[in-house]
């Protein structure tokens, strides 16, 4: 039986039916039931890693997939830490690339304590390091939506960008098959393009043109905050995660075709998925 934590999240939402279609038992945690809209096939939880008796909530768990809202390290380690006092056998952590090539980010270092307290809870361990989602694209919907534009920072750097699926699909793969105890394995797209090559393939996939549109980031925090309510302190914090990551973005790995024996799913795939979100709204 498969435990799964984040169970409402991007990755989680496509990991669960994954385990489902492979054959496993899942059960999955989540605050709201009711809210939740899990795949019915799954055992459905009620907790959260703040306030749950966690070991008596993975009775009977052989597996775990530990992810945590807001990659807080002493939640995922004391999860960790249950699952060992619960007799799971594997946990399987979803972490970043940016621990791969030793960024100092507040994500990257949350991300990078969660590892090392997975790898000494216990039992075998292996861990996930997807690159850049590309989920984080919505983000360009209500300009798309409002201005037929799409705003992006001077600063931003070719992104080798990963369908959640694929991160989903990896983690099922290790969650329900032996050999993959140990071992880390950092996730990417099948290659990395510019913002200006994403938004010519958002256009065609919607089919309308789009105005590709480079600010300045003073300009874009200025309009994240006044335009989308952000705080100032997340605008900061996305910068500063953005800069480190820069120099790592474009870096392909083929980790995701050497363990699905199929290449990574596209951005135009992703796009003509997702087309519809980015419609004007009547």
């Amino acid at each position: 039986m498969i435990f799964v934590l984040g169970a409402t999240g991007k990755v989680g939402r496509h990991l669960v039916p994954a385990l489902l279609d492979a054959g496993a038992t899942v059960r999955a945690l989540t605050r709201d039931p009711a809210q939740a809209r899990i795949d019915p096939r799954a055992e459905v939880v009620r907790g959260d890693l703040d306030t749950s008796d966690l070991p008596a909530l993975l009775a009977g768990a052989d597996r775990v997939f530990v992810l945590s809202q807001g990659h807080r390290a002493d939640r995922e380690a004391a999860a960790a830490r249950a699952a060992a006092e619960a007799g799971v056998t594997h946990l399987v952590k979803l972490s970043t690339t940016g621990v791969h090539f030793g960024q100092k980010d507040s994500v990257t270092l949350a991300h990078a304590e969660a590892e090392q307290a997975v790898r000494e809870a216990g039992p075998a361990w292996t861990i996930l390091r997807p690159g850049a989602f590309m989920d984080n694209r919505f983000a360009w919907v209500g300009s798309t939506r409002e201005e037929n534009a799409v705003y992006v920072p001077d600063t931003d750097p070719p992104s080798a960008l990963i369908h959640v699926r694929d991160i989903a699909a990896v983690a099922a793969l290790v969650l329900t098959t032996s050999g993959h105890e140990g071992a880390t394995y950092e996730l990417t797209g099948g290659e990395a393009l510019t913002s200006e090559q994403q938004v010519a393939i958002l256009a065609e996939a919607i089919g309308r043109p789009l105005k590709y549109v480079e600010e300045t980031e003073s300009a874009a925090k200025e309009r994240l905050v006044r335009m989308h309510g952000w705080p100032a302190k997340a605008v900061d914090g996305l910068f500063a995660l953005k800069r480190e990551s820069a120099p790592h973005e474009r870096v392909v790995f083929d980790t995701v075709e050497r363990l699905l024996g199929r290449p990574p799913l596209t951005f135009a795939a992703w796009a003509q998925e997702n087309a519809s979100a980015y419609h004007h709204q009547e």
